[in-house]
């Protein structure tokens, strides 16, 4: 997504889901890879976990790169 686009309310929340879901993950494979005995398991986590991050600064790039759809073309809000 490119700098300044315009996104949807509903795109912007689906967003932050998704980004809430990523941060989860990576804290569970963090913890998990702490306890982790088998050094496989342990190198899958972390690995996991190197994943998240990028995927977690993409996101937050994308979210903070965006401005959210009114759905009116006044340039002001209706409540």
């Amino acid at each position: 997504m490119a700098k300044g686009k315009t996104i949807a309310p509903h795109e912007a929340f689906e967003l932050h889901e998704i980004l809430t879901f990523k941060n989860v993950c990576a804290t569970k494979s963090a913890t998990m890879a702490g306890l982790a005995k088998d050094q496989e398991l342990k190198s899958l986590l972390d690995q996991d976990f190197a994943i998240s991050q990028g995927h977690i600064k993409e996101l937050q790039s994308l979210m903070q790169g965006s401005t959210w759809a009114t759905g009116n073309t006044t340039g002001t809000t209706s409540h």
